[in-house]
């Protein structure tokens, strides 16, 4: 019985992946085997080096850290795991940390984890929507009172992380010095916050309070209500110079006034 085209797509797929399973699309090429199987290799490496360019992309600072043979593995290793499912393949790659977490390999470093979960977030902070914050004016036009019973929007480029390693810190580092730096504690624990003033994403190691302030406000609390969260974590948090900070940011944008 004749095979249809979704069943042969199925087997070609399958063939890129598992050269193992390579003998069913085969037999329904036409030509000979051995100029098929070279055809089929030729395709197989476009596909793990697509799958290495494009993880490299989205990680650069995981794929600095590594090694250049570790990631190479390391991208085969995920592109099996979890194959691009969309035609979009800025989508693809976002379980990275999970896999970093389970395989044995990556596994007992917890920080590269943390650093795939933050540099997800500041490549999804490149396809944000843009947005028209509100000007430092605009804020000031609205009395205190007026703000803390409003609820805050936040930009959506904005990601809220914590991690259990200093992921910003080695972040940052990878920035500044565009190679692997000297981080001195990596197992301090950090609140992380991903922003897009303009262009090009910005991280930010923010503290207790600050973080779960800006939680509060993405889940819906007015300001006030936020405040007092904060203030609860830390009771000296400067509210006047963080807000200030996340105006300047853009990570707060516009009020809503219920």
């Amino acid at each position: 019985m004749d095979k249809s085209l979704k069943e042969v797509q199925r087997e070609f797929v399958e063939a890129l992946l598992h050269p193992a399973a390579g003998q069913r699309v085969l037999d329904t090429l036409v030509g000979e085997d051995t100029h098929n199987q070279n055809r089929l290799a030729l395709y197989r490496g476009n596909l793990t080096g697509t799958w290495h360019s494009v993880l490299a992309s989205a990680y650069p600072v995981v794929h600095a850290l590594v090694g250049e043979d570790f990631f190479v593995a390391l991208s085969r290793e995920y592109g099996l795991a979890d194959p691009s499912s969309s035609g979009d393949l800025n989508q693809f790659g976002h379980r990275m940390a999970d896999l970093l977490t389970s395989w044995p390999p990556s596994a007992p470093y917890r920080y590269l984890a943390d650093i795939a979960r933050l540099e997800w977030a500041v490549h999804q902070a490149y396809f944000a929507a843009d947005v028209f914050p509100w000007s430092v004016e605009r804020w000031a036009r609205h009395a205190p009172h007026v703000l803390e019973a409003a609820a805050i929007s936040l930009n959506p480029a904005v990601a809220l992380l914590r991690t259990s390693t200093s992921a910003a810190d080695m972040w940052i580092a990878y920035q500044e010095s565009g190679s692997e730096s000297v981080v001195h504690d990596i197992e301090a624990p950090q609140w992380i916050v991903v922003s897009r003033p303009y262009w090009i994403p910005k991280v930010h190691a923010v503290t207790p309070a600050a973080f779960e302030m800006l939680e509060a406000l993405r889940l819906g609390e007015s300001l006030g209500a936020a405040l007092d969260i904060a203030l609860t974590v830390d009771g000296n948090f400067d509210f006047g110079a963080t807000w200030r900070s996340w105006i300047e940011q853009k990570i707060v944008v516009a009020a809503v006034f219920k």
